[in-house]
């Protein structure tokens, strides 16, 4: 599908579906560059300590060397022993990388584990599909990326040692614990300014691979419709549905109508049902209402089973606004609808109307 085409942004699901298949917008270097800060920071905060320890190993190992005899038996007893102490010095720098590299991530994409990626796919080792893959766009554009990186840290790095040239040259007249000292200061800046170039980086990048998600997930107008479709439902069945439903529930309400007490009218255009029962409802309620064809259908049902008619417009336009069918009226219109019940009860005889539950 052209790019062209592709004019609206990606639905909701689209994105999740993206998710799914672990398809995101995420920049490793971001990653790499967050691990590389945090393993520097650890290693100034903790590079006394380390070196104290890597002094303590080396002055073990020579102190020992005359005494201890390496062969087959013991051999892996002292790989070990190093290894023990190795993984001691390493240890803080690797937490803190993986901690802050994960962090990264996390902050990224957001805490979510897509397991479709890790389904085999034969396609992946197609030979044919992987070499398009390696001729393709995208893989130049990653080429270039990589080399734009390596040229931007290395100008960084050369940069800097021009610029200390003169002061390396001197220290072939310092002592040995100047020049450690020296060394250490400009190991350090150096790594500094190539941390600082490999966050530029790692946030040009970040920008880079937002603006190729959105635009990879970008989305046809046809596109869009099926979607809305497959989501919402097709709106000609939403529509039936709808009308179906409205049908059903004037049938019900048309029921209700013989079960009400009184039908209040406008004379001609509005027609409100009321019923009351004082053992099943605090007030009186709206059974039905309804305006024009409807309201003339709930007159004549009014009429077929012998309920009261009244011709109230100011009432019968405020239940109609302000009440909905099958809520109870409010009391604002208690005393009104109050005295058309009473006029009903004084023409009606009691039993008919007063105590009638039934309909």
């Amino acid at each position: 599908m052209p790019l062209q085409d592709r004019t609206e942004p990606a639905t909701q699901r689209r994105r999740e579906e993206a998710r799914e298949e672990g398809r995101v917008a995420r920049s490793t270097d971001v990653n790499s560059a967050a691990a590389l800060v945090a393993s520097l920071l650890v290693l100034r905060a903790a590079g006394p300590y380390l070196f104290e320890r890597i002094g303590d190993v080396m002055r073990h190992s020579l102190n020992t060397l005359h005494t201890t005899s390496v062969n087959l038996d013991n051999i892996m007893t002292i790989a070990a022993r190093y290894g023990v102490m190795s993984a001691e010095l390493c240890l803080p720098i690797i937490v803190a990388a993986s901690a802050v590299g994960l962090a990264a991530n996390v902050l990224q994409v957001g805490f979510r584990v897509a397991s479709k990626p890790l389904v085999p796919d034969l396609s992946r080792i197609d030979p044919i599909k992987g070499l398009a893959r390696m001729v393709s766009r995208q893989s130049f554009a990653e080429l270039v990326k990589s080399a734009a990186k390596v040229l931007i840290v290395g100008w960084v790095v050369y940069a800097f040692l021009r610029g200390e040239c003169p002061r390396v040259m001197e220290l072939a007249g310092m002592s040995p614990l100047a020049i450690g000292q020296v060394a250490f200061e400009l190991c350090w800046r150096l790594l500094a300014r190539a941390c600082a170039a490999m966050l530029i980086i790692a946030a040009v990048d970040y920008i880079y691979q937002r603006v190729q998600f959105e635009s990879a997930l970008r989305m046809t107008k046809q596109e869009v419709k099926e979607e809305y479709k497959r989501t919402e439902g097709d709106p000609v069945v939403r529509s039936r549905i709808r009308q179906r439903q409205r049908e059903m529930a004037r049938r019900r309400m048309m029921q209700d109508v013989a079960r009400s007490h009184v039908v209040i009218t406008n004379p001609t255009h509005l027609a409100v049902a009321l019923r009351y029962d004082p053992n099943e409802m605090d007030a009186p309620t709206v059974t039905a209402k309804g305006q024009r064809l409807v309201a003339e259908r709930i007159k004549e049902l009014a009429r077929i089973h012998g309920i009261p008619l009244v011709e109230n417009p100011p009432v019968a336009q405020m239940l109609y606004k302000m009440v909905d069918v099958g809520q109870q009226i409010p009391e604002v219109l208690y005393r009104a609808v109050a005295e058309i019940l009473a006029m009903i009860y004084r023409k009606s005889a009691p039993a008919s109307v007063g105590v009638r539950t039934d309909g």
